[in-house]
């Protein structure tokens, strides 16, 4: 992170999953792949890294750290065998197909892997990437070659070579009734008419004619409509951020504390069970108290916490309460440790707004202090870059979310000592290599694995939620990492003036197309946000209109009251205009008439953007302005400081007053120096500059080094 200069890495040289394509181009030339046996098959598929075993395409951890766990190992002939009817009967006829079949993937994988074979727009030409693959391997090409081996069993095996060129019309029909497979039968056909595969679905013959509609018309399947990811409920974000804040800041300092003192307690001891360990924990709160952040004692807890869930009844009732309080067995003290580190997920995955696999991919040093003296967390993106890789992302972290992550570094590591301790079912554990990942398979069940890295964020966010003892499904869908960052986009649309931009960011699109169906996708959200950010451009006209109408009868005040710009003296004009009108009525200005004023100005908060620091436009769409000399939206990046719809803020005063004399300086310097097109450059700036405030030019010009500057070439 922000490193000392060095010669750039090369793609070949950084990502795996591209440095080993070329040498098994070598050997294994892409036109050559449609024919190759399943030994060769075999063997370019170990070059590649998706395993050494035939008929199995494995995605490794070197090849992509997060990835759905069912597609990491695609067993090919089980995938094919799923697609099939169960009434198809089994045959020596099944059995050579299934082997064509397996053979018939495993070749189509490894073209996938090396060749020219991406459709889309971004992928066009392309090889895939690792985790698309798998993705393909494991359904909609296995459905379509599964298909094809149904409809050779029925028209006999031997009638047709290839899978594709046996499916009928109706079968391609079928086929299309689903976008991947549709998808995967046109790469089919691109890829027969490369010349870089033999099989293809058959063309259907067009007869130049048309024929009498026979029959009943044929129904239409019902359109699959998926249910976009909402953001969640207001009151259900303050419920669960006060109990995440309380879990992070106040229970998990003590919890960190119990432990690490856990394995003194413990020492060299090995356990059958696990009451040894109970009775050490009684023992620890015997001589320890846990307090808060305000160093209140925690004697009962402020909400529902589940974590005494395990084990049979107990006669004594009290330690059948999945509340008791303080925890008294080391499956409480697990699941406790299982929510603290969901509560850092929650929170990571809020102010972060990550996708699901850049936040399980965090490193245990993923904060660390750049060279500018900030923090910064540093990840990796994957969706909206082209790199297999991924790429670098960093971002600057609240001081809330720097000490979750550190606190869940502590938690990593005291996790797995302990399991190497008191793990009662793995003897290997002990031996086990200390991992890098930030976030673990912690937990109180048989599926915990403490020293493994957490596979599914989605799932402990709605541990999490019925763990505190709240809904799971707040509006009627599970919470998910991806309705977080719906979250967020909402709150920032909210919040920003122009949030678009900034969401894009903060969100890692490619393009403002699809944060803007963020913004949209709810007419509700969409609502909200335009009253906003109407509500922000009042509020920003009525200041300055304040700050105008208090300088009309301040004599010792500045001009405009410090702002600048063409249009300050236009708004200026507007509200002494308006004074006026009041007094001929009758009336004098009052708390309310700065507001309504700027309502009338703005025509109800359309207009009074800012459109660069400092900067405020009060164009409307119906005026024509030096931007764009027509009718229509504003052009920020033609903006004049003398249109009369252009407003400097006061608050850019000082950034003037500092940046006029570096432009006279270095323009004194290239004039002395005779670097020509430099100092037009200086002069060109300054004369702006000079321009923005009336005063401060005022005074500026009067300076020999600025005269020298603006007469120069005169």
């Amino acid at each position: 992170m922000n490193g000392p200069d060095a010669r750039p890495s090369t793609v070949e040289e950084t990502d795996p999953q591209v440095s080993k394509i070329e040498p098994a181009k070598a050997l294994f030339p892409l036109e050559g792949l449609q024919h190759l046996n399943a030994q060769a098959a075999a063997r370019c598929q170990s070059m590649l890294g998706n395993g050494t075993q035939y008929g199995i395409w494995e995605t490794p951890e070197d090849l992509m750290e997060v990835m759905a766990e069912g597609r990491r190992r695609v067993d090919l002939r089980r995938r094919l065998k799923s697609y099939l009817p169960k009434a198809l009967p089994v045959s020596a006829d099944l059995d050579a197909l299934l082997d064509e079949g397996v053979l018939y993937l495993t070749r189509l994988g490894l073209l996938m892997r090396m060749g020219p074979v991406g459709l889309g727009n971004t992928a066009k030409g392309k090889a895939l990437d690792v985790t698309t693959l798998a993705r393909l391997l494991h359904q909609p090409c296995a459905r379509v070659v599964a298909k094809g081996i149904e409809r050779r069993m029925l028209i006999g095996s031997e009638t047709r070579s290839g899978f594709a060129q046996a499916l009928t019309a109706d079968d391609l029909k079928e086929l299309a009734m689903r976008v991947p497979e549709r998808i995967e039968v046109r790469r089919l056909r691109v890829l027969h008419d490369r010349g870089l595969w033999p099989d293809a679905p058959a063309e259907q013959a067009f007869k130049r004619k048309t024929t009498a509609v026979r029959g009943d018309p044929l129904q239409r399947p019902a359109e699959r409509r998926s249910t976009p990811f909402s953001p969640l409920p207001d009151d259900y974000m303050a419920e669960m951020g006060q109990r995440v804040l309380w879990l992070i800041r106040d229970l998990g300092p003590n919890l960190i504390h119990l432990l690490k003192a856990l394995p003194g307690l413990i020492g060299d001891q090995k356990f059958a069970t696990t009451s040894p360990i109970r009775a050490r924990i009684v023992r620890y709160f015997e001589q320890h108290d846990w307090r808060d952040r305000h160093g209140e004692l925690i004697t009962e807890l402020p909400f529902t916490l589940r974590h005494n869930t395990k084990g049979t009844e107990s006669k004594d009732t009290t330690r059948n309460d999945e509340c008791i309080w303080p925890p008294q067995t080391w499956s409480s003290v697990q699941s406790l440790a299982a929510t603290l580190q969901r509560a850092h997920l929650w929170l990571a995955l809020l102010i972060m707004a990550p996708r699901q696999g850049e936040v399980l991919a965090l490193k245990r040093d993923c904060v660390a202090e750049a060279r500018d003296g900030k923090v910064y967390v540093a990840g990796k993106t994957y969706k909206p870059t082209r790199q297999i890789e991924g790429k670098e992302k960093e971002s600057p972290p609240p001081d809330v979310l720097v000490f979750a992550l550190a606190q869940q570094v502590q938690l990593v590591l005291a996790c797995e000592k302990l399991a190497k301790m008191v793990d009662l079912n793995d003897e290997l554990v002990e031996f086990a290599i200390p991992g890098t990942h930030l976030w673990a398979a912690l937990g109180s069940g048989a599926k915990a694995e403490h020293t493994k890295r957490l596979r599914h964020a989605a799932e402990s966010m709605v541990y999490l939620a019925k763990t505190l003892g709240l809904n799971p499904k707040p509006g009627g869908k599970n919470i998910h990492p991806h309705r977080m960052r719906k979250t967020l986009a909402r709150i920032a649309g909210i919040a920003i003036d122009g949030a678009q931009k900034v969401l894009m960011r903060l969100l890692g699109h490619e393009n403002v197309t699809t944060t803007l169906l963020y913004m949209q996708s709810d007419p509700a959200f969409a609502k909200e946000i335009d009253d906003v950010a109407r509500e922000i451009r009042i509020l920003r006209a009525e200041g300055l209109i304040k700050d105008m109408h208090a300088a009309l009868h301040d004599p010792g005040s500045l001009p405009f009251a410090g702002h600048g710009g063409g249009g300050a003296s236009v708004l200026s004009e507007a509200v002494r205009a308006q004074e006026e009108a009041l007094h001929r009525m009758g009336k004098e200005w009052g708390a309310d008439t700065a507001r309504e004023l700027a309502i009338l100005l703005t025509n109800n908060g359309e207009s009074a953007r800012l459109i660069a620091p400092h900067v405020v436009c009060t164009k409307t769409a119906g005026e024509v302005g030096m931007c764009s000399q027509k009718r229509g939206g504003i052009v920020p990046g033609n903006c004049q400081v003398e249109c009369h719809n252009h407003i400097e803020e006061a608050s850019g005063r000082r950034d003037v007053e500092r940046i006029i004399p570096i432009l006279t300086e270095h323009a004194v310097q290239n004039i002395a120096e005779g670097n020509w097109l430099p100092a037009q450059n200086n002069k060109r700036q300054l004369i702006r500059e000079l321009s923005r405030y009336n005063d401060i030019g005022k005074s500026f010009r009067a300076s020999p080094s600025v005269q020298q500057v603006l007469g120069w070439g005169e």
